[in-house]
């Protein structure tokens, strides 16, 4: 239930922010990170979402600067996805 409304919450404030063209599939890729580093296949699980889709909420997100993506030292097929500062700042201030 928290959930929930920790997500509508978070919708109104991006309309109040102007950031209201972030997509739902960003926005909850934003959350998943900010609980830590992910990898595309670990959200992919966890949101339910395809694969391609995470790496194009990825590509959104790290383009408005709140995604980084680190190269994976134990997989080097895969990259990590961990928020920047200002991600950090944008999730918390959504929390």
């Amino acid at each position: 239930m928290s959930g929930s409304i920790l997500f509508s919450d978070a919708l109104l404030h991006l309309r109040k922010t102007q950031n209201d063209d972030l997509s739902v599939r960003a926005l909850s890729v934003l959350l998943e990170c900010a609980k830590g580093t992910q990898t595309v296949r670990g959200l992919a699980e966890a949101l339910g979402i395809n694969k391609p889709s995470i790496t194009r909420a990825a590509d959104r997100l790290q383009a408005e600067g709140w995604l980084r993506r680190d190269p994976d030292k134990a997989d080097k097929r895969s990259v990590l996805l961990n928020l920047t500062p200002k991600g950090k700042t944008f999730a918390r201030r959504l929390a």
